[in-house]
């Protein structure tokens, strides 16, 4: 999908033929790629259970839900190491519903990688509740987001050097 989409946008197709234009990447492809599992938990969850999620998970976030489901909010490893810094190593003690970034940032499937990161840039943050009608459809971290436009960038120059290639050749 990204190969044709590549190529595209520069103007060919893979056959080396066409004019059409590609529209930008979705955050729906992020989560094509990289699949909708979202690790959550209530807000009653203490933050020393928390931090041993992101340990045992190799994750940096988790979204925080009600009984139903529903996001209430976010908290990250971010937001851990705030509360450590503000409050010491009693804070633990607290529950995840005291510390988390409520209203979670948030975005659609329908949105551009570009309005997304800037999203994060603008409000400093590396995690975004991907929300559909209000339900959660997934989440993306700034690292999905960059490795996406780092795929993109790799394959558009792999596409430009064989149509200079091919160009050279005829």
């Amino acid at each position: 999908m990204l190969k044709w989409r590549v190529a595209a946008r520069l103007g060919t197709n893979v056959g080396g033929q066409g004019t059409q234009e590609a529209a930008p990447m979705r955050i729906r492809d992020v989560l094509a790629d990289k699949g909708a599992h979202v690790f959550t938990v209530w807000p009653d969850a203490r933050l020393d259970r928390v931090t041993r999620l992101f340990d045992e998970r190799a994750i940096a976030s988790v979204v925080v839900v009600d009984h139903a489901g529903r996001p209430l909010g976010i908290f990250t490893d971010r937001e851990l190491v705030r509360a450590l810094a503000r409050q010491g190593p009693a804070v633990l003690e607290h529950t995840v519903g005291q510390e988390m970034l409520s209203p979670a940032p948030s975005c659609s499937p329908d949105d551009t990688v570009a309005d997304v990161l800037r999203l994060m840039t603008d409000n400093r943050v590396r995690h975004v509740l991907v929300l559909r009608d209000g339900a959660m459809a997934g989440i993306v971290s700034i690292g999905d987001l960059v490795k996406i436009r780092l795929d993109d960038a790799e394959l558009e120059n792999r596409v430009l050097r064989e149509m200079a290639l091919a160009r050279l050749v005829t």
